[in-house]
């Protein structure tokens, strides 16, 4: 028997049926007080039932592992790799969030939600979905709106329809299944006009707890919610701001929802719904990134800032300004000592991107990326790193002609030029990383954000398919080297510089645990390990990990 690293490129038929082709167009409006995103839609008629075939539109076989594209009928609006990189859940603008396999995946949905259900002369409009995912156990949720109307039993005369209700929901699953394991309703009651944005909802690391924001009775409210019940935990009201959290994250224990309205910081305790803290910000904006245990804040407009946790509030740790440009997203790893902007140029052509260490005090390296042309706007809409900081992945809009790629990736330790990137045909929205850092995912608009219509380009890529340098107390590859011996045996290849435990899983492609081949405490050194594989020929993930590092990917096992 042996054992196979392998990178399978997919091209897959995907065929969609949509009833009404709702068609958006996303523009950014910058004034002194900050950016601000407007949409206008327009609903285009029956798109009828269309075949489309994923492509390669100039990314490398080596890393892009699969694609899911639809040109019309829905907008890719977010995305969130889960455990272990097994599984990706997506949401849409007009389609129900998908479940798609991460490693060993093909791009096509495990399965995806149901359009909502209406009643006798009743449609539904303006369905939007947020999907997100914990990073260590098999715990997903989503956040649904729509409304439904009634057509007056005159299905050719909008002008008479009259509003029944506006939907919203909050639902837990695992990756198995489309059907909830709860569900809580709140109709008519906790209103969300923009479910679909980035930022709208977030989850701790072990999916213990998701917090989501909308209004209730014309004011901001924030919820959060335990795994096992749909009862929420916490329901925190501010009657004096009239809309819900622009940009709102949970520390990856739970214990406390960071969030900025307008050009506020608010921090809330999660156990007993005090607000902590309020720190005042420079502008309205989405650049908000946010450390796991909260203690790191990055925001910026036209200056770049950085803010510390004292024990009783946040207080000023650097800044800097960045002339010409906007601020689009940031990005803190879960050390507290990386942080990473993204910022736009005021004439909508350019993008650049800054590492600034804590520990050092200093701006360690900056890219910027080439200039574009023409008349869409190109702005950075997300970034993301890997728990250590890194590997960075960016989502942008992109020019109409040149410029940078809408995904590109960063390995920190080698900043010159992005270790890749992907040009895709229109724009992305979002990008999520595995804490890793080994797989990134992408989505957006299968044309450019400023142009009217609608689609999806979803990517799923592994980043270190090129081969990675040093690591905290590991050299040479984030892999083990694995090759075959005789019969059932294989050798695991492998180098420490520190003393660490060592820990080698495999699971299967569903994301169960099926072998353990190592667990120890090691010492530094060269190791060659020989293992007996007690599983059948077939694709499995493994897990590879230190104290200070892990890494996981694909293998195959054949006769």
């Amino acid at each position: 028997m042996k054992i196979i690293f392998s990178v399978i490129v997919w091209v897959t038929l995907i065929t969609t049926g949509f009833g009404l082709d709702f068609h958006q167009q996303t523009l950014m409006e910058t004034t002194d007080e900050g950016s601000t995103v407007r949409w206008a839609n327009s609903l285009v008629g029956d798109a009828g039932s269309s075949s489309y075939i994923t492509y390669n539109p100039g990314y490398s076989a080596s890393q892009v592992l699969w694609h899911y594209s639809a040109a019309s009928g829905l907008t890719g609006k977010n995305t969130s790799i889960g455990l272990n990189s097994t599984y990706v859940f997506a949401g849409s603008w007009y389609g129900g969030a998908k479940m798609f396999q991460g490693i060993g995946g093909s791009g096509t949905p495990e399965w995806e939600m149901s359009q909502p259900s209406v009643g006798a002369n009743q449609y539904w409009k303006y369905w939007a979905t947020s999907a997100v995912s914990s990073e260590n156990s098999d715990i997903f949720y989503s956040l649904s709106s729509w409304e439904v109307w009634d057509d007056m039993n005159t299905p050719s005369n909008y002008n008479d329809d009259t509003l029944i209700s506006v939907n919203f929901q909050v639902s837990k699953y695992n990756h198995s299944s489309a059907t909830p394991q709860w569900t809580w309703d709140g109709t008519d009651y906790f209103i969300q006009g923009s479910v679909d944005e980035p930022g709208k909802v977030a989850v701790s690391d072990d999916g213990d707890y998701v917090a989501v924001t909308g209004i209730i009775e014309n004011h901001l409210a924030v919820m959060v919610f335990g795994e096992n019940s749909s009862t929420p935990l916490l329901v925190y009201q501010d009657s004096g701001l009239t809309s819900d959290a622009r940009q709102l994250r949970i520390t990856g224990d739970g214990s406390k929802v960071i969030f900025r309205k307008s050009a506020v910081l608010y921090r809330v305790d999660v156990a007993t719904g005090n607000l902590e803290a309020t720190y005042s910000l420079d502008a309205s904006t989405d650049c908000f990134g946010v450390s796991s245990d909260g203690s790191v804040v990055a925001y910026g407009f036209t200056n770049a800032y950085i803010i510390q946790w004292n024990g009783s509030g946040y207080s000023s740790l650097y800044s800097f300004p960045v002339s010409g440009y906007y601020g689009g997203a940031a990005a803190v790893n879960d050390s507290n000592d990386l942080v990473y902007f993204g910022f736009y140029k005021n004439n909508y052509l350019s993008n650049r991107i800054y590492c600034y260490d804590i520990s050092q005090n200093n701006i360690i390296w900056v890219y910027d990326y080439p200039t574009g042309s023409g008349g869409n706007q190109d702005i950075i809409s997300w970034l993301d790193c890997s728990e250590d900081g890194r590997w960075l992945v960016a989502g942008s809009w992109g020019c109409q002609y040149g410029g940078g790629d809408e995904v590109e990736v960063f390995d920190c330790q080698n900043p010159t030029s992005p270790a890749f990137t992907i040009n895709t045909p229109g724009s992305v929205f979002h990008v999520d990383i595995s804490p890793d850092g080994g797989y990134i995912s992408s989505t957006g608009k299968h044309v450019h954000a400023n142009t009217m219509g609608s689609g999806i380009d979803l990517y799923f890529a592994e980043t270190d398919a090129l081969g990675i340098a040093e690591q905290p107390g590991y050299s040479l590859s984030n892999k083990p080297v694995i090759s075959n011996l005789t019969g059932s045996n294989v050798s695991i290849s492998f180098n420490l510089i520190t003393t660490t435990r060592v820990k080698l899983d495999v699971y299967d492609v569903k994301g169960s645990r099926i072998a353990t081949l190592i667990d120890q405490i090691m010492n530094p050194g060269n190791y060659e390990i020989e293992r007996e594989l007690s599983f059948p020929c077939g694709i499995y993930i493994y897990k590879f990990a230190l104290d200070d590092f892990s890494s996981s990917g694909k293998l195959i096992v054949a006769q």
